[in-house]
C-alpha cells in the first residue's frame, strides 16, 4: 500500500497483521504453519537483519486500541490516518526516514482526505501526538496540495 505514495518503490515488502493482543499468539502460530517468515512482534535488530532475508515476511503486531480502520468487502484494513501514524511511528517503517517519508505524507495528502483530528487521536494513543503534529505542521501538507492546485 506504501508504494502508492512512495517517490521510490521499495523492494522489500512485507505483510503486517494487525491483531488484538489475546489472540495474536494463536495468530502467529497459525500462520506459522504455513507460511515462512512469520514474525511475533519483533525487535528492531530482527527487523533490520533478519526480516530483508526472506521474500515477504509476515509480521504480527499487536492492534492498537481505537485504532482508525475501515472495512472493504467485509474485511478491515488499515485507514489512510492508521497507514501514516504507522510510517511515523512504528519501527518497520524506520527504513521510510527522510525524504521517502515527507513524499509519502506529501501524495496520501494530496490523493486522499486526512482526517488529521483521527490522525492525531490514533498518535496519542502511540504516545506521539505531539512529535506528530509537529511533522505535520513543518511539512505543510495541507498547503503545499493547496497550492499545487491553484498555481
Amino acid at each position: 500500500m506504501i508504494n502508492e505514495f512512495a517517490q521510490h518503490l521499495s523492494s522489500y515488502t512485507f505483510i503486517l497483521v494487525d491483531v488484538e493482543r489475546d489472540v495474536a499468539e494463536s495468530v502467529y502460530f497459525n500462520l506459522k504453519d504455513e507460511f515462512k517468515g512469520v514474525f511475533l512482534r519483533p525487535d528492531k535488530r530482527l527487523i533490520n537483519e533478519v526480516l530483508p532475508d526472506f521474500q515477504q515476511p509476515i509480521i504480527v503486531r499487536y492492534l492498537t486500541t481505537e485504532s482508525p480502520l475501515v472495512q472493504v468487502n467485509h474485511i478491515f484494513t488499515v485507514s489512510i490516518e492508521k497507514m501514516l501514524v504507522d510510517i511515523f511511528c512504528d519501527i518497520e517503517f524506520n527504513f521510510l526516514a527522510g525524504s521517502e517519508r515527507r513524499s509519502i505524507y506529501t501524495y496520501a495528502y494530496y490523493k486522499y482526505v486526512v482526517n488529521e483530528s483521527k490522525l492525531l487521536r490514533y498518535a496519542a494513543r502511540k504516545g506521539r501526538r505531539q512529535d506528530l503534529q509537529q511533522y505535520v505542521q513543518e511539512g505543510n501538507f495541507n498547503n503545499r496540495i493547496t497550492n499545487a492546485q491553484n498555481p
